[in-house]
């Protein structure tokens, strides 16, 4: 788990404007995060984002015949989610400002989702 604190960590402070990182299932369950931001509940985002991964996925196997969803971002004010998976089973949260740097979420997040999926 200390593996898994450590990437998430390095992913928060090296990603501007990112509040929290966790590692979380698909059945909503968070394995470990990270946040230097007391209003994030990621326990509860994690939850609520596998639910929306799981929709987008059945959604797009069904209307546009891909389920391989490699990521989804809402935006909201004053809350940026962004998910990418690390596997079938696992995905990434990141949780940040709308002033994100996203060139940089996406960049860092995926190096990071490669280095879980090795942990994993």
């Amino acid at each position: 788990m200390r593996e898994f604190e450590a990437v998430l960590s390095n992913l928060v402070i090296e990603v501007g404007g990112l509040y929290a990182a966790a590692l979380g299932g698909v059945d909503g369950l968070m394995i470990e995060g990270f946040s230097r931001a007391s209003m994030i509940d990621l326990e509860s985002a994690v939850a609520e984002h596998a639910g929306l991964l799981r929709v987008t996925r059945e959604r797009y196997a069904a209307t546009m015949s891909t389920p391989d969803v490699r990521e989804c971002m809402v935006i909201g004010d004053p809350i940026v989610g962004y998910v990418t998976p690390v596997s079938e089973e696992y995905f990434l949260l990141c949780v940040g400002s709308p002033e994100v740097n996203l060139g940089q979420l996406r960049l860092k997040a995926s190096q990071a989702a490669e280095v879980l999926k090795g942990v994993l």
